[in-house]
């Protein structure tokens, strides 16, 4: 019997959609924490039932966007990575004072980013991107 009643990769890529419209509705912490969980957790079940050859698996896994996901994952549920370089979130508040001048509109929710490696990713068009790169390897192979 599975977990909680998620059995499949396919379970596991229907809760992500599901979170990622959770989170398309309310941007905060807790969905945030829930998509990128859920999205990089897809791999296990994968993994798991072996549908897919390893190599490309790997090769997914190798995608930029896929590595954020991961750290991303992984910063939120041990608070620090001691393995591979610790990325930081920051939010950029719409408030008068929170965010430099034309970044944002004021009185907007504002933009969370990752900062990693000198790199700015934006949170919520990365949540986008994995998606979509998700949706694409489960179609590919069939899933």
């Amino acid at each position: 019997m599975a977990f909680l009643e998620l059995r499949t990769p396919r379970d596991m890529l229907n809760k992500a959609e599901r979170e990622f419209d959770r989170l398309q509705k309310n941007f905060d912490i807790d969905n945030v924490f829930n998509y990128f969980v859920t999205a990089n957790h897809i791999r296990d079940y994968i993994e798991k039932n072996k549908s897919v050859k390893q190599i490309d698996i790997d090769t997914l896994f190798n995608d930029q966007d896929m590595k954020d996901c991961r750290d991303l994952c992984d910063k939120a549920k041990h608070l620090k990575l001691t393995k591979r370089p610790d990325p930081q979130t920051h939010k950029w508040s719409g408030c008068i004072g929170g965010a430099p001048i034309g970044v944002l509109p004021i009185g907007g929710d504002g933009e969370w980013e990752l900062w990693s490696n000198e790199r700015v990713v934006n949170i919520q068009q990365l949540s986008e991107r994995v998606l979509n790169k998700w949706r694409e390897f489960f179609e590919k192979h069939g899933l």
